[in-house]
Formats: structure tokens, sequence, C-alpha cells
């Protein structure tokens, strides 16, 4: 159990290290050449702040992999994993804390993703454009189960719809039409308050019933959510993994093309845990003392390839985005062929 604390110990503290020096030094770099875009300390401060986050979330499975190599090299150096071995740890105990240390980091790293951890880009986008990061959607035409909506307004921050059409459609044919100066979002429906309906009579006739006019309130479009309107109707890559799960539903149901809400699903809960494999991978690969190979070379080999492996997962994700090939055959693929090697590497790697 010491061994277990001391080992991740080691791992996490290189970790917070390497994972905020990555972090810091992209938005550095970002920042050195957009500064003269930036006006006032305040707006500066929080660009690097949204630049960070931003960087780490793209750093953070490279931080891991990393962060294992060099508290593996730290443990060669101070003889500590050969006095482990010789008190009679096994690799796999010794492996043990690095994995479990990875898998809550990862875990941690996903459920980022539930917060606005995600639009951390699209912040600091918006303080060089001097923009709000909540945009306004206009002209908005979209189909949503049997109706027909059109919106010249969309504010998503403030679920408000402005100058808002809806045409209902009965067996293919136009049925009613509802018009509203504006309607707003209250949770689970819009409400339209004194909108003006036009009913079309089924039978068609000089003798029968024309068209029928009223004015009154109307709640209508039920689950119809303005943020998740925007993000896919608008082809945004900016989602939380919720707003992912409930745009994903709502394309089902209006039997839509899914392929890029799964690609960028997949990339925030699936990709991540591609670190975690290639710990345990290049954990065994790593010689247990100096002697053996020449560290630094190997150190060297194994960032290159760590660099190469995220660099393959985030190519399949944009091309998987762009739907050239579909989600599954994409990031998914790439992470559970790691995660067959990464459990090979762990059954029976660790008995030689």
């Amino acid at each position: 159990m010491r061994m277990f604390r001391y080992v991740s110990w080691l791992y996490i503290r290189h970790f917070f290290l390497i994972s905020f020096a990555l972090a810091l030094f992209f938005a550095g770099l970002d920042y050195m050449q957009n500064a003269s875009k930036l006006s006032g300390f305040n707006i500066k401060i929080l660009y690097l702040f949204y630049k960070s986050s931003y960087a780490l979330s793209l750093l953070f499975p490279i931080a891991l992999v990393l962060s294992m190599i060099v508290a593996k090299m730290a443990l060669i150096r101070s003889n500590a994993l050969v006095s482990f071995y010789a008190l009679g740890y096994s690799k796999k105990e010794v492996l043990r804390p690095f994995i479990w240390v990875s898998f809550i980091l990862t875990l941690l790293y996903i459920s980022l993703h539930f917060t606005t951890f995600v639009n951390s880009e699209q912040y600091a986008k918006s303080l060089i454009d001097k923009k709000s990061a909540y945009g306004v959607t206009r002209n908005l035409f979209v189909k949503y189960n049997e109706s027909f909506i059109y919106i010249s307004r969309l504010i998503p921050a403030a679920k408000e719809a402005k100058d808002i059409r809806i045409y209902k459609m009965h067996n293919g044919d136009l049925s009613q039409i509802i018009y509203g100066k504006s309607a707003r979002f209250d949770g689970s429906k819009w409400l339209i308050k004194d909108a003006k309906i036009v009913k079309k009579p089924e039978a068609k006739g000089l003798s029968k019933e024309g068209l029928t006019v009223q004015n009154r309130d109307v709640e209508t479009l039920e689950g119809f959510k303005p943020k998740i309107l925007t993000s896919v109707f608008e082809g945004k890559k900016y989602y939380t993994i919720q707003d992912a799960y409930y745009a994903l539903k709502l394309l089902f149901q209006q039997r839509l093309e899914t392929s890029k809400v799964r690609s960028i699903l997949y990339y925030m809960v699936v990709s991540p845990f591609f670190a975690m494999f290639l710990v345990v991978i290049f954990f065994l690969s790593i010689p247990p003392h100096a002697r053996s190979a020449n560290l630094l070379w190997v150190s060297f080999v194994l960032t290159g390839t760590t660099l190469f492996v995220w660099g393959v997962v985030y190519l399949l994700y944009r091309i998987s985005l762009s739907g050239v090939i579909i989600p599954e055959l994409g990031t998914v693929t790439a992470v559970v062929l790691l995660g067959v090697g990464a459990l090979y590497s762990y059954l029976f790697r660790t008995n030689r």
C-alpha cells in the first residue's frame, strides 16, 4: 500500500507540472500573437485563462502519457523501481498505480465536458472579435416533427426567438400556420404570446368554411431547445456531453444525419482513454534499469510515438467529423485497438 501511495503521488505530481506547463506554454505563444488585438488588463487575463483551458482540453491526454514516462524515469534513476522488484513486487503491482491514477484523471477530464469547459476556444475568439460568445442566429428554417419552423432571430442565451412562424403539416398538406412576434423557451416548451393562428379547412369548396383566424397565447414545440438548435443546424462543434446527447436524440427523431454529433460525442467520451492505454503499453516498454538501454533515447522515441498516436486519433476525429468515414471506423476503432494492445501487454508482458 505504501508503494502504491508513493508511485501514485509521484505520477500525480509530474502530471500536474507537465499539464500546466504545456497549457501555459501553448497559451503564452498564442497570447504573443494576439496581444495587440486585446484591450484592457482584465480582457488579457481572461484571454489567457480561456486559451489555457482550451490548451488543456487538447493536451490533457498527452500530459498523462508524458508524466508516466517522466515518473518511471525518476523511479529508475533513483533505483526505486529495482528496489520494488527486489522486495517482491511484481510488474503488475507497480503498474497498477499508473493505471488507476490515469483512469481517474481520464474520468475527471471527461466530466469537464459536461461544463462550459468545451467552449473555451469560442470564448477566447469572442474576446478578440469583441463579440458576445452567445451570438444571434438569423433566418433559421428547420423541420421539427410534422412542422416547419422559420425564426428570424434566435437568441440562445436569452432562450428567445423573434418573428417566429410555424407551418404545421397534416398528411403532407399544410393545415395551420402560427405567427408570433416573439417566443420564449421555458425549459420544456415554447410560449408564443398573442400568436396569430391561421387554420386551413380540410374540405375544399365554395359552400364550405374558409380560413379561420385566431389570436391567443400558444404553447408549442415541446423539447425544441434553442442551444441545441444553433449547435446542430449551424454546424457548430462546441457541445457539452449532455448537449451532444440531446442533439443526437433530436436528429434521430427527425431522421437526420447524425455522424457529426456522433463524432463529437465519441471524441469527448471515448478518445481520452487512448492515453491510459498508452500508459500501460509504454510502461512495459521502458527497461527497469539504465544499463539495459539508453533511457534518453527511449524517452525521445516514446514521446514522439505519443504525439504521433495523438495526431492519428485527432486526424481520424476530424475526418469522421467531415463525414468521409463513419465515426465508429474513426476514433472508436483506433482507441479499441489500443485497448486490445494494452490488455495484451498487461496479461502477458507483465509475466516476462
